[in-house]
């Protein structure tokens, strides 16, 4: 384990001296995040020099491991990822040869805390009590997104929708006057109550917006002629109350006061011909339109899958990667629940949860780490007051130490463990900083802020020779540090800092002295040591890689696949085609491990054959 062949170029590389572990891992085997040793390295050899122009062939494709960004981990001939699965989160394991699912599971205790969830919910949400929930119980709740799990009914889908908005029509129009206004059915429509209402091209667009107001204008109590932020709460002028203050040009900031000339004009300029208020045609055709296609009762199966993962406006569904460990699985949702399994079942062995039980706090797009095993311990992330790194007991998940001296919030990194200076460590990418801690005991050694951004730290960390180089993106970049002993601690010193190796999640290769990233955009070449750029290149676009004899594979976040040379001389490519999108971006890093490539796109994982005949 103290070096790895590597073909590119036919050289024999020596692998990082700091790195100190690696899972355990055979031919064929990928047993966790960029692969048994952290970086992105497969050791596959006697693969395609040359694509054929529509892509290698496909051995495989299934549509069965659910909504999420998990990668993939491969260990004796299983294939495990996360996904949202009917809207529950998942650990889903299939055949690597040919995709059959072997088993698919929600831990444990996480399916019985949702049982309950979903009994005491379907309890408060009816409040007619009727043993139903219905379509207003269930808007108030969830709004139109509640359609999302409404599922599909028979009939005629039209027919369906026109008659379940004319029911919840009736409901709500309490003056019988066969219009819907804000004050009737705004609350309850949210968003959708604006998107139903359309402009009428018949209609005088000026003496509308004039009409309009002037009704506005009677929310004014205190009579001094404009409505204030409070007097607009609740209203329908709430969610657009900022753009229709206008800003003074001096200061650009408007005076949160709302004069009968900036209604006018806003309503002008924003909802031109439409009079705020909606008529059953108007709803009708907004449920056709939007596709509600189910019946309008809310069931408890269909409540399991509004509630019963991790969600988020960028993607529903987990986005850690398992990591497998003899006969056990570590996986980590996006709501911070830490699970073991047995790798042939799925049984759960134990569970605990990083928020609830570690202080944690839960990064804005979610926890997004691959649990790293080390020893007899399993290293998360919990982030927060309590400690931002945590080191459980692998075989039982009780806590050996949490970092209470490091209590950043945790981002979207996943950590290395490393030696430097004869100390074992692990290296975490926090939202401040890139940082070490012992591995014995968590104590702080060294941090470097540099590399940092405000928004989103997702880049694993690249260590060598007691030097560790971090990268973000969001205009910053990346920075080489060396870390000097400094007493019983350690300290960070700068090398260099390079602002064009920034790095948003699709991760770093280094093969020999170079490193290799397409995670800002362009495909860029640099030296290690010095920063020196060699060369940069369009490619594919942003996205990630994988190295795999001597070639880089490449996956952009817009579904194109490519093979590239692994050479610092410049940039040539082999090969390009296109994926199936599923209407998000493409963030799973994908894997070549046992002759195959494999691409992960939301619920689609396919397994493309690129041995060499």
């Amino acid at each position: 384990m103290n070096c790895r062949l590597l073909v590119a170029l036919g050289l024999l590389l020596f692998p990082s001296l700091a790195l100190a572990q690696a899972l355990p891992a055979k031919p064929g085997d990928w047993p966790q995040w960029r692969g048994p040793n952290r970086d992105g390295i497969s050791t596959d050899k006697n693969l395609l020099k040359e694509w054929p122009a529509e892509g290698p062939p496909v051995l495989w494709q299934v549509d069965t491991v659910g909504a999420g960004y998990s990668s993939l981990a491969v260990k004796d001939g299983r294939l495990i990822t996360q996904g949202d699965v009917g809207g529950v989160e998942h650990v889903i394991a299939l055949d690597v040869r040919d995709g059959r699912t072997l088993w698919s599971v929600q831990p444990g205790p996480l399916a019985e805390l949702l049982a309950a969830r979903i009994a005491a919910d379907l309890k408060q949400l009816d409040k007619n009590a009727d043993g139903m929930v219905d379509e207003q119980e269930a808007l108030a709740r969830f709004g139109w997104d509640w359609n999302k799990h409404d599922h599909a009914a028979d009939g005629d889908a039209k027919a369906l929708a026109e008659r379940r908005a004319a029911a919840l029509f009736a409901r709500l129009d309490g003056d019988g006057d066969g219009r819907l206004t804000f004050a009737e059915a705004g609350s309850l429509l949210r968003e959708a109550f604006e998107r139903a209402d359309k402009t009428d091209p018949a209609a005088d667009a000026a003496v509308l917006a004039k009409e309009r107001a002037a009704a506005y204008l009677k929310l004014d109590l205190d009579g001094d002629g404009r409505v204030s932020k409070q007097e607009a709460k609740n209203t329908a002028l709430d969610r657009n109350f900022g753009r229709t203050d206008a800003r003074d040009p001096a200061t650009n900031k408007g005076d949160d006061l709302l004069t009968a000339d900036e209604l006018e004009a806003a309503l002008k300029k924003y909802e031109a011909g439409r009079d705020g208020t909606l008529s059953l045609v108007e709803l009708a055709a907004y449920y056709v339109e939007t596709k509600a296609r189910g019946d309008g009762i809310l069931t408890g199966d269909e409540l399991r899958g509004a509630v019963g993962g991790y969600r988020n406006g960028m993607g529903d569904g987990p986005r850690g990667t398992p990591t497998i460990d003899g006969d056990r699985v570590y996986v980590e949702g996006g709501n911070g629940d830490v699970s073991c399994l047995e790798a042939a079942t799925g049984k759960t062995i134990w569970h605990v949860n990083l928020r609830s039980q570690f202080g944690g706090n839960t990064p804005g797009w979610g926890y997004s780490e691959s649990p790293l095993v080390v020893d007899s311990l399993v290293i998360v992330t919990p982030g927060g007051k309590g400690g931002t790194l945590l080191a459980l007991n692998k075989l039982t998940g009780e806590p050996v130490w949490q970092s209470q001296e490091v209590k950043e919030g945790a981002h979207y990194s996943s950590p290395v463990v490393a030696e430097i200076h004869g100390i074992r460590q692990i290296v975490q990418f926090a939202n401040q900083s890139v940082f070490g801690v012992s591995l014995a005991d968590g104590k702080p050694l060294w941090r470097y802020t540099a590399p940092a951004n405000g928004t989103a730290n997702c880049c694993s960390p690249i260590i060598e020779d007691n030097h560790v180089f971090a990268s973000s993106a969001y205009g910053t970049g990346g920075g080489l540090a060396k870390i000097i002993p400094a007493g019983t601690t350690q300290q960070a010193e700068e090398v260099y800092f390079e602002k064009k190796m920034a790095c948003h999640h699709g991760g770093i290769v280094k093969i020999g002295d170079y490193m290799y990233s397409c995670g800002g955009g362009s495909l860029i070449c640099m030296e290690f040591a010095t920063g020196k750029i060699a060369w940069q290149a369009r490619g594919p676009g942003k996205g990630s890689l994988v190295a795999a004899d001597g070639m880089l594979y490449v996956l952009s976040e817009n579904q194109e696949a490519a093979l590239v040379e692994i050479s610092p001389e410049k940039y040539v490519e082999h090969g390009r085609f296109k994926t199936q999108g599923h209407g998000r971006p493409s963030w799973a890093h994908p894997i070549v491990i046992g002759g195959r490539f494999f691409i992960r796109d939301q619920q689609s994982l396919t397994a493309y054959d690129v041995r060499a005949q």
